[in-house]
């Protein structure tokens, strides 16, 4: 079962970070599509080595994909489920 993290620290950011490469993406799947390449959202996360399931934030999407899931509260701290896919790293899981 996924842990319960609070949306600060790490995971803050990552999910920033994920927010300042949006015009990197834009670009990146722009040159691709040009190229004739796959050039989806998830094409671009697995080419940067992102993982596609929390886009690179480290806390799972709800299903519908807006926002994230909550699993309930520390005191006054939302806690929300750490993506499963990576382990809650934001990246891509590869097994060794």
């Amino acid at each position: 079962m996924p842990q319960s993290v609070s949306f600060t620290g790490e995971y803050l950011a990552r999910y920033l970070a994920a927010q300042k490469r949006w015009k990197e993406g834009r670009e990146w799947r722009a040159k691709e599509a040009e190229a004739g390449r796959p050039s989806t959202f998830e094409d671009y996360c697995r080419a940067h080595g992102m993982c596609v399931a929390c886009e690179a934030s480290g806390i799972s999407r709800n299903e519908n994909g807006i926002g994230f899931k909550a699993t309930g509260w520390d005191g006054n701290l939302q806690l929300y489920e750490q993506c499963s896919i990576c382990d809650g790293t934001g990246k891509i899981n590869v097994p060794c």
